[in-house]
């Protein structure tokens, strides 16, 4: 495997400038949360954007370059935890996830792309590691991690959501503190997902993009994905206390590459009907309005894993087509 093709690619002052700018304007976007705006939650969802639009379209280097400066501005405009923060959340993984990218083979005359499903392999256990070096940092009391992060909800609540009535907000801690970093990481990494699609698409459109476009329908796991899930899930299941805690926030973060694989069985089974698109359509509305539609989903990605139902399904259509 070769990392990239950065020594094939020009690299010149324009793309160094470009860089810059783009590592600034991520920071920017990033760091727009500190205004306390409506719109600030979504600029800084959209701060992958101008990394991995660099990245895709001219290489690691170029990632480097403005990870690097977004680095810098953030220290610039919000001290060195913001810099610190925006280097974890932005700038180290959109360069691991560019190298990634853009690493491939050639056998046999036919050039081979790092796959997309251990990317996202990758990912999650990036967060996770992120998960377990935040909690090294942070003062875990004697009542434990749980404690800790319902300690911080209420404070957050008290801040943002004073008007609820006392009843409201132990509700509300009570249900978030149990998969919180989860929820935090899941978002984080979704994000990131969706900026890397729309970055490659636009470059693919203007003939940018280093890497053709790959289809997300044919995503594939490694092997060991379906046993780190299985085994997070048991240690939660068999511990308790700290360890219950982030092994099944563990979990959680360790699902989404089964949740991605089993919309691509979703997608193989809905193109059997004669009204794909509207199934589709709905589906995707129940998926927003109960996230509870993401536990099947997540069991057909594993039995894709083991068994693989695309190709069964792919199996049956011909005959299908003839009745």
């Amino acid at each position: 495997m070769q990392l990239g093709e950065d020594e094939k690619l020009p690299f010149n002052m324009k793309v160094v400038l470009f860089a810059l700018g783009s590592g600034a304007l991520s920071a920017l976007l990033a760091l727009s949360l500190i205004t306390g705006s409506g719109l600030a939650l979504i600029l800084a969802y959209l701060a992958p954007f101008p990394l991995l639009l660099v990245g895709l379209g001219n290489g690691g280097k170029a990632t480097a370059i403005a990870g690097f400066a977004g680095i810098a501005f953030a220290i610039l405009i919000g001290g060195p935890y913001s810099g610190v923060l925006y280097a974890a959340m932005s700038a180290v993984p959109i360069w691991l996830i560019v190298r990634l990218v853009l690493t491939s083979r050639t056998r046999d005359g036919v050039e081979e792309w790092f796959p997309v499903g251990n990317i996202l392999v990758t990912l999650a256990g990036y967060g996770s590691a992120l998960f377990v070096l935040t909690l090294a940092f942070l003062p875990v009391g004697a009542d434990g991690i749980a404690q800790m992060v319902r300690d911080f909800l209420s404070t957050v609540l008290d801040t943002v959501a004073a008007s609820l009535d006392a009843e409201q907000k132990e509700g509300f801690v009570t249900q978030m503190t149990h998969f919180f970093p989860a929820m935090v990481l899941v978002s984080w990494m979704l994000m990131t997902i969706i900026n890397a699609v729309l970055a490659q698409g636009v470059l693919s459109k203007s003939d940018k993009a280093l890497r053709p476009s790959p289809v997300y329908g044919e995503i594939t796991l490694p092997d060991f994905a379906s046993w780190a899930f299985i085994g997070c899930a048991a240690v939660t299941v068999l511990s308790s206390g700290d360890t219950a805690y982030v092994f099944r926030n563990f979990t959680i973060v360790m699902a989404i590459p089964f949740l991605a694989l089993g919309l691509s069985v979703v997608h193989k089974l809905v193109r059997l009907t004669r009204f794909s698109g509207a199934l589709l359509s709905a589906f995707y509305l129940l998926l927003l309005l109960s996230m509870w539609v993401c536990v099947p989903v997540i069991g057909l990605g594993l039995i894709e894993q083991w068994i693989g139902l695309r190709k069964k399904i792919l199996a049956l259509t011909p005959s299908q087509e003839n009745d």
